[in-house]
């Protein structure tokens, strides 16, 4: 037996075992679970898109004059409305 080989049955195995050892979830912890974004926010990385946009000049050039990561700040910005707009709903869902 090649040595790639041996070392990929052995990987194998050993991840089986590593699943073996993982208790599964009652009812109770599984109604009870969160998005991992909610229990540590700082790990949350939201995918980025690219995209053009048209934004009114004097609005741009507000945020270029705090300094740098004036998109970064446009974003957040944004988010923090889109959350405003998403919690009366979210509210009405866990009803």
């Amino acid at each position: 037996m090649n040595k790639l080989k041996k070392t990929i049955e052995y990987r194998e195995a050993d991840a089986e075992q590593d699943l073996i050892e993982i208790p599964e979830l009652t009812p109770e912890e599984a109604i009870n679970l969160r998005p991992a974004r909610e229990v540590v926010p700082w790990l949350y990385r939201p995918i980025k898109k690219r995209i053009s946009i048209f934004i009114d000049a004097d609005i741009l050039e507000h945020f270029k004059s705090l300094g740098k990561g004036y998109q970064t700040k446009i974003n957040q910005v944004l988010r923090r409305e889109m959350l405003k707009e998403a919690a009366p709903m979210y509210k009405k869902m866990k009803k």
